[in-house]
């Protein structure tokens, strides 16, 4: 049985990624300096970045109704905090000025958190 279980998990180990062979790759820290300045900018990236990375969110691309029920979205499917009422409006206005819907890039690509509207 030994023999069977150390099998597998040599198994396992070996199709497992390793960081080590892909060479040059060194991950980037993120901060809010690489979203638009404005008002709201540092909240809203601390609080989205808490579990996305900035690409997720900034090609979203939406109307600030748009943005309001991706929130609403995060809180009830996902389990966020449920931001209070001003807290809610910074991020929102924030997000909407960042990244409208016209910013969405063309080619097929769609959020998978965004609304089907």
């Amino acid at each position: 049985m030994k023999a069977i279980m150390l099998a597998l998990a040599l198994c396992a180990g070996a199709a497992a990624p390793s960081f080590a062979q892909v060479q040059g790759f060194t991950p980037r820290e993120e901060s809010p300096e690489q979203w638009p300045a404005g008002e709201g900018r540092d909240e809203t990236f601390y609080m989205c970045t808490a579990c996305h990375a900035t690409g997720i969110i900034t090609r979203a691309g939406q109307t600030r109704e748009g943005w309001d029920d991706l929130v609403t979205q995060m809180v009830t499917r996902h389990n966020m905090s449920d931001p209070d009422a001003d807290f809610r409006k910074l991020m929102v206005d924030y997000l909407a000025r960042a990244f409208p819907r016209e910013a969405t890039p063309q080619g097929g690509w769609r959020n998978p958190f965004a609304p089907t509207r």
